[in-house]
């Protein structure tokens, strides 16, 4: 039959370490922002307790399918970089210091 597609990386065929469970995606699901911590909350806004929902997800191009994909850390690094890239580049953009 051949050995199992989660026991390897999908994306670059690295073996998947013994200790490390199958990865078939990786994010922090939303994180909910509260503005009124962050900025002051001024008038004519549609929103009495207005939120921002952030998130940063990645999965391998082809879907999922649970325990039988894998996605091995350095991929996940690659991805985590590339987000990196997007928000930096929007902080500049936005002229704020991405510090």
């Amino acid at each position: 039959m051949g050995t199992p597609r989660h026991n390897h990386c999908c994306l670059c065929g690295a073996p998947r370490r013994a200790t490390q469970k199958p990865l078939e995606s990786f994010g922090n699901d939303v994180e909910c922002i509260t503005i009124g911590e962050h900025r002051p909350l001024k008038e004519g806004r549609w929103e009495i307790s207005p939120q921002l929902l952030v998130s940063v997800q990645m999965w391998r191009n082809g879907g999922t399918a649970r325990g039988e994909t894998h996605i091995c850390d350095d991929c996940v690094v690659v991805g985590l970089k590339a987000a990196k890239r997007f928000v930096d580049e929007s902080l500049a953009a936005l002229g704020s210091d991405p510090t």
